[in-house]
């Protein structure tokens, strides 16, 4: 009973709220539903308010994450062009090593150029740089006979001549390489080839290049000059070359004292 005594004062409570705030309403001349439309409008601000809100929280958050990213990445960065300047450091060094020794090599190729230049003139040798190696070149007919591997006399004197320039150069290694054109059998030619070179490097030891500095080596007729399509390129086949040997520890000097 009392529960029922209650709860009808809350329901009349709840109506005398109402008439009042109707009473109010209408007193101050507002209609209530322009009041709670108002009300729903400043509710609708408030929350977007609060979306703003939230938003300029995660915004800030996640500059402040993306600063801190860009910060480690930029760390990472100065690490790694640290590690750059040094090996383009060493790189530089390493260039103006070998542009060095390469002047070097320019200078020794003019010398040997230049004090063969008359028997070049004459015909009897060629200078050149093949496959990548400076070569004196003399052809088979000026120091042998047709078929033949024993050195002719009149053939001395130049090669007597060039074995002197190429032994005024210090500690230069020198390979002696004979070729043959493809007539013939490829045993005869192989055998031809190395014994004029063999010959050949014989001569020079004894006109006094160190035989230390000496190789020899027969090609046969696998590395022509010149296809084997006609007399004139087959005599170019014929010949012996007289190859001045790259110092590959002089070029990979710089390479070395990179790894250190």
């Amino acid at each position: 009973m009392e529960t029922m005594k209650h709860q009808h004062r809350v329901s009349w409570a709840g109506a005398l709220v109402a008439l009042t705030v109707g009473a109010a309403f209408a007193g101050c001349g507002v209609n209530k539903e322009i009041y709670e439309g108002d009300v729903r409008r400043l509710k609708d601000q408030i929350g977007d308010l609060e979306k703003q809100k939230t938003d300029l929280f995660g915004k800030y958050g996640s500059e402040a994450q993306r600063r801190e990213s860009c910060e480690r990445d930029l760390n990472a960065m100065k690490a790694k062009g640290a590690n750059l300047d040094d090996n383009l450091r060493k790189a530089l060094k390493r260039i103006d090593d070998l542009e060095k020794i390469s002047a070097k090599q320019k200078a020794i190729f003019d010398k040997i150029r230049g004090a063969l230049d008359a028997l070049v003139k004459s015909g009897k040798v060629t200078v050149a740089i093949i496959r990548g190696q400076f070569t004196v070149q003399m052809a088979a007919k000026i120091l042998f006979d047709s078929g033949r591997y024993a050195i002719k006399a009149d053939a001395e004197a130049t090669l007597k001549e060039v074995t002197q320039v190429l032994a005024s150069i210090p500690s230069r290694f020198y390979q002696v390489a004979g070729h043959t054109d493809n007539d013939g059998g490829i045993d005869s030619n192989w055998k031809l080839s190395g014994n004029r070179a063999l010959a050949v490097t014989q001569f020079m030891t004894k006109e006094g290049l160190p035989p230390e500095r000496l190789s020899f080596a027969g090609f046969g007729e696998f590395q022509p000059a010149a296809a084997n399509d006609s007399p004139d390129n087959k005599a170019q086949n014929r010949r012996i070359e007289i190859i001045l040997v790259p110092d590959m520890e002089e070029f990979m000097a710089p390479f070395k004292e990179a790894e250190k």
